[in-house]
């Protein structure tokens, strides 16, 4: 029996839990929340890797009912690997765009709008022919933000790609979470499928450095109108904010040409590609139109081309179907 197919039979802490465990669990998965919604509420809804990572720590916490021992077991047993990825993510990303620049010769491009000093080397004409080969000449975005965007003027829909744009940073560890309770076995196959995506995309970041469409649009760069960003625009139009982490604030970790594959479009595609033979014709639906949802905000909020998002997609789907064929393969094998 190989190692994978001996996990598949252990049960999370959640299923193994008695009644007086899950009386305990219940009051403290309720602090946990009221006290997540408080600190959002005030400080803002939290992006930042650690700070996430640190709340999902909490509610495993809540989850284990307080017992130190069984909650220390389960976060490296089955959290540890995930972590460790998607942290090193995080510090790697920083470095692909270096390397993709020393592999063609790229033009160097103003990479904020308030500080010209911070420039990045990026391609950048490449998914603007891209998508005006796939709408007659026409950037989606460029035409979405003539239509519907008023700078200044926080419309419905502005409002509800705040709220789309965000989830990304903890639907697809929430989507974690639950499963590690209802489900161990797809709990393993997710993780992996989510650790698989990551990995590849990052190499992607470091062999095809891109710069998005806010940034081609930079009045010093040119290479299109100016373009909007919606969703920061928006947030700060309606008073709020968010708590990034110390990576996502730290110089030597960011990366601004990150733009293709959109990881943040491909998360939805693969949510819904992975439930699709789990769950009811509803959550179908659902997550379907989750991943239009993200697609429009994306295009419209001047995050990414159409084309960033059409190749997250390619990848969503190699993820999924590569990573189930890999645990049927081994299930067999059993």
């Amino acid at each position: 029996m190989t190692a994978t197919s001996g996990l598949q039979h252990v049960e999370s802490p959640w299923r193994s839990a008695g009644p007086e465990e899950r009386v305990r669990r219940r009051r403290l998965l309720l602090v946990v929340t009221a006290l997540f919604a408080g600190v959002a509420g005030v400080f803002g809804f939290p992006t930042g890797r650690e700070v996430l990572t640190g709340w999902v720590l909490l509610f495993l916490y809540a989850a284990c009912a307080g017992n130190v021992r069984v909650w220390w077991r389960a976060v490296v047993r089955d959290w540890l690997p995930l972590f460790a990825v998607l942290f090193a993510y995080d510090f790697l990303r920083g470095a692909a765009k270096h390397m993709g620049a020393r592999l063609a010769d790229l033009p160097t491009l103003q990479a904020d709008l308030l500080d010209p000093r911070i420039t990045a080397q990026a391609h950048v004409t490449e998914p603007i022919r891209a998508d005006e080969l796939l709408f007659g000449g026409h950037v989606p975005t460029v035409w979405l933000q003539d239509h519907f965007y008023t700078a200044g003027t926080v419309h419905w829909w502005d409002a509800v790609a705040v709220p789309v744009y965000f989830s990304h940073f903890f639907v697809s560890l929430g989507v974690a979470v639950l499963l590690w309770a209802l489900s161990y076995r797809l709990f393993r196959r997710y993780v992996w499928t989510l650790v698989t995506l990551t990995v590849i995309t990052l190499a992607t970041y470091a062999l095809f450095p891109a710069a998005p469409p806010w940034m081609a649009g930079l009045p010093a760069n040119g290479y299109l109108p100016e373009i909007a960003r919606v969703v920061p625009d928006t947030l700060r139009d309606l008073g709020g904010h968010t708590v990034n982490s110390a990576v996502e604030r730290g110089a030597a970790y960011s990366n601004r040409v990150a733009a293709m594959p959109s990881l943040h479009g491909a998360i939805p595609l693969m949510l819904l590609l992975f439930a699709w033979p789990l769950v009811r014709r509803r959550t179908r639906v659902l997550l379907g139109v989750y991943a239009i949802a993200m697609l429009l905000t994306l295009v419209y909020g001047g995050e990414h081309y159409v084309s960033d998002i059409l190749l997250g997609y390619v990848y969503a789907a190699a993820a999924v179907y590569g990573v189930s064929w890999w645990f049927r393969r081994h299930d067999d094998a059993v």
